[in-house]
Parts: C-alpha cells; sequence; structure tokens
C-alpha cells in the first residue's frame, strides 16, 4: 500500500498588542517592485533564477555565483521551480537596476571572467 500525505504550510506571526490577532503579507506584483527597489537601495542585488537546473558542471556553476558575489556583489542562484507574481516582478525589476548600474552584459561579462579564471586555476 502507498500513502502519500500532502500538507499546507503557512507563515503567521502574531501582532504585538492584539491580542489573536495575524498580519498577512500579501505577495503581489506590487509588493516585489516595492521589496526589489527597497532592496537595490540596500546594495541587495538578488537575482534568482526559476525552474529545474539541469546543471553538467555544479562546481563550474557555484564558482560563478561565488564570483558575482564577491566582485559585484550580485547575488545569483536557483530559487526553486515554483514562482509567482511577487517572485517575477521583483526580478525583472532587480535584473533592470543591476544592468543598469552594472552595464546590460553584466551577467554574460562576469560568466565568462569567472569561467576564464577558473580554467586558470586547473
Amino acid at each position: 500500500m502507498l500513502l502519500i500525505s500532502f500538507g499546507e504550510a503557512q507563515c503567521q506571526q502574531k501582532s504585538k498588542g492584539v491580542k489573536d490577532s495575524l498580519i498577512w503579507v500579501k505577495l503581489t506584483c506590487e509588493k516585489g517592485i516595492e521589496d526589489a527597489k527597497k532592496d537595490f537601495k540596500k546594495g541587495i542585488y538578488k537575482c534568482s533564477s526559476y525552474g529545474l537546473v539541469a546543471d553538467s558542471n555544479p562546481a563550474l556553476t557555484n564558482y560563478i555565483n561565488e564570483y558575482r558575489l564577491k566582485k559585484y556583489g550580485i547575488i545569483t542562484d536557483n530559487g526553486g521551480c515554483v514562482t509567482n507574481d511577487y517572485k517575477e516582478c521583483y526580478l525583472n525589476l532587480m535584473i533592470k537596476l543591476v544592468e543598469e548600474k552594472f552595464g546590460s552584459d553584466i551577467f554574460i561579462k562576469s560568466k565568462k571572467e569567472a569561467e576564464k579564471l577558473y580554467s586558470e586555476k586547473k
């Protein structure tokens, strides 16, 4: 017999001072845009990709991600398979802002820089 169970998790935060109240944050496109602007002003450049990753060289990918973070402060990682309006709007604006700051070719340029350094280390 095969038993499959699906659960649901919800994040809740109790509000101080108000008994039995909860604060819910809607993860809308507008909230994603607002958060991207705030993060960018703080120097947090988070550019996550979404979807299934088929990576032929995980060590190189990790090296590229670490290189971008150390040299440019850009966080590149995979945010998983599931996306929503919040994540898409956040990412679209963050990429635009990062490209305005570092150049429209920053992701290709930094990948090539990291690949060159990685191959020299071998």
